[in-house]
């Protein structure tokens, strides 16, 4: 039987002022999930406060320094050796001007409804998805539309961070 290693991963959920939120594109060298989007953040250091991991990683990859708000949630990734749990946690741009690193290719900002029109890293694609959901539990909205429990929590959180209440 193989032992896995469970690795802490942060991630930000980073808005902007018409509720859209910063997605990052890996670079297409990347060991995983190579070209695909995902958001900013990363692997917690030994010893590391995870908040103060998540603050530096956005820093390292986009410049940009963030305060944190509330936790959205978490995903898991499975590597052949590690098993990476990423915390999801809601920022919002405090100071700096987008540049990203060497990391990444390229960047968006989306609202979150539209997160699965693009090709999502396998850890945040579980995490929207919210496969602990079966297909004939699927909630439909006031317009008719399937919606996922996780795409409105994070707008749910998206709105809180801009001082607005979502109608359900």
């Amino acid at each position: 039987m193989i032992e896995y290693v469970f690795g802490l991963a942060v991630r930000a959920i980073i808005t902007d002022d018409n509720g859209k939120i910063l997605i990052l594109k890996r670079s297409a060298d990347s060991k995983t999930n190579p070209g695909k989007w995902e958001l900013p953040g990363g692997k917690v250091d030994q010893g590391e406060p995870f908040d103060k991991a998540l603050i530096r990683e956005v820093f390292e990859e986009t410049q940009l320094k963030i305060a944190l708000y509330n936790v959205i949630g978490a995903s898991q990734q499975n590597l052949p050796l590690i098993r990476a749990v990423h915390i999801i946690m809601s920022g919002k741009i405090v100071d700096g001007e987008l540049n990203l690193s060497d990391e990444h290719d390229g960047y968006a900002w989306e609202y979150p409804d539209n997160l699965n029109d693009y090709e999502l890293a396998d850890w945040l694609e579980n995490f929207i998805s919210g496969n602990a959901k079966q297909e004939d539990e699927k909630e439909t909205d006031s317009d008719g539309i399937l919606s996922n429990p996780f795409i409105k929590t994070i707008s749910a959180s998206v709105d809180r961070m801009r001082g607005k209440r979502r109608s359900n």
